[in-house]
């Protein structure tokens, strides 16, 4: 029985020039053109492949527009530590470390004169409380779960607030690790995101109205091996942060090496005395700023932030200032030293949403692969798929022709045309 098997090689024309060429000359003109074809159809081929395993991406960026935007998170701490009024005795001796940069005894704080036993009590509304760099902040709009919203744009329809600062109840010193400054420190940020205020946000100056315009950018970042976001699991805050993942590695050192950490800082383990914090925590800390110990916090995957403008005017003028005195009882010098007003607000009502993507995917990789083949060689995946088929049947029909012949068997011979047209026939 006599089995019959077709190939049919659709590289039809390219060899067949070769051999039906007039001449020698056309010949090896027909022989250059197709190896140049072939060569840069390998080169092309190569230069994709190359492109998508190293991974590039673009990016996306898009203006969008909305009848509502969620309002940040403000967070405000005022430049001083520890209200003086507020401070007795046996606190200045503990605190003599962050007051004064040595430790004092009772005896001492007498000798200087000791502090009044005074307290004043205070109430803050709608703030949440938290410790940071500047000991006592407070965090408007802390809620992520039931957030707030601004429908207009412009200073008059966001977050607007007075804040005293209370210049003359300051303890801080400059000399003993403190700050100089006089003012409120303010961040915008993401309400699922801790604030760090010793590296980020504004400084606010007492005798001005500072105007914040806000605009909000959200990040879609790709994962590996095309990006380098990942999400990991905090320990102590719910939403993976670069702000949380930092806060947290810097405690876990200061932990890992002193045995406590300090109050600003996320964790279980118990405060840090103030001569733990100066002779333990601050060297650590230091160390985490230069580099010498590491945080392994990656780029979020998604992730919000605000940028900010912001432009003063003095604060408050004449007619103000005579009505707002008695209201609050104070006097107007005593306000332009002490107040501070601000407004955060929408300046339009539109975000950018930037967005990491492949600069390659697997489609565009196979249509351009496609593309290279039919320009340079006329062929398609089809074609490559006869010609593995052709090249198949050739090496079943060498392996034959070594093979020992079984009985009743005769091998057939194929007119050398049939073989040129790609017909091989097996008996």
């Amino acid at each position: 029985m006599c089995k019959a098997y077709l190939l049919i090689v659709n590289v039809r024309s390219n060899q067949s020039r070769i051999v039906i060429a007039p001449s020698i000359y056309f010949r090896v003109l027909w022989v250059l053109a197709i190896l140049c074809s072939y060569a840069g159809f390998a080169y092309m081929f190569s230069s994709m492949i190359i492109d998508y395993f190293s991974y590039s991406t673009i990016t996306d960026t898009k203006l969008e527009f909305a009848d509502e935007l969620t309002f940040p998170a403000v967070t405000i701490c005022n430049m001083n530590k520890f209200d003086e009024q507020k401070l007795k005795s046996i606190d200045y001796i503990y605190l003599s470390w962050f007051l004064f940069g040595i430790q004092l005894n009772m005896a001492d704080l007498l000798a200087a004169g000791g502090i009044p036993d005074e307290t004043v009590n205070s109430t803050t509304e709608n703030f949440t409380h938290s410790f940071g760099h500047y000991g006592n902040c407070y965090t408007f709009n802390a809620d992520a779960n039931n957030p707030l919203y601004q429908t207009m744009q412009g200073a008059g329809n966001g977050f607007k607030a007075f804040v005293d600062l209370k210049v003359n109840q300051y303890t801080e010193t400059f000399f003993a690790s403190g700050n100089s400054e006089v003012g409120l420190k303010l961040l915008v940020h993401d309400p699922r995101e801790p604030p760090m205020m010793d590296t980020q946000g504004i400084a606010l100056a007492p005798g001005n109205h500072a105007f914040i315009a806000v605009k909000q950018i959200l990040y879609e970042n790709h994962v590996p091996p095309w990006g380098v976001c990942q999400d990991l699991q905090l320990e102590y805050y719910d939403t993976y942060t670069l702000n949380g993942c930092y806060l947290e590695c810097r405690s876990k050192h200061v932990v890992r090496n002193c045995s406590c950490r300090p109050y600003n800082l996320p964790g279980t383990a118990p405060s840090c005395d103030p001569t733990t914090l100066f002779s333990c925590a601050k060297q650590i800390l230091d160390k985490v700023v230069t580099g010498e110990l590491t945080c392994d916090c990656p780029v979020p995957c998604s992730m919000t932030s605000y940028t900010t403008s912001v432009s003063y005017a003095g604060w408050p003028n004449k007619h103000t200032r005579d009505y707002i005195s008695p209201y609050w009882g104070m006097n107007g010098s005593y306000i332009e030293e002490n107040g501070v007003m601000f407004s955060v607000f929408y300046e339009k009502m539109n975000y950018q949403k930037i967005t990491e993507l492949k600069a390659m995917d697997e489609g565009q990789l196979a249509s351009n692969i496609g593309g290279m083949m039919g320009l340079f060689i006329g062929a398609s995946l089809l074609t490559l798929l006869e010609v593995w088929e052709y090249l198949w049947q050739r090496l079943k029909g060498f392996l034959g022709k070594h093979r020992r012949p079984g009985p009743g068997v005769t091998d057939v011979k194929a007119p050398p045309g049939d073989i040129e047209r790609g017909i091989v026939f097996n008996k």
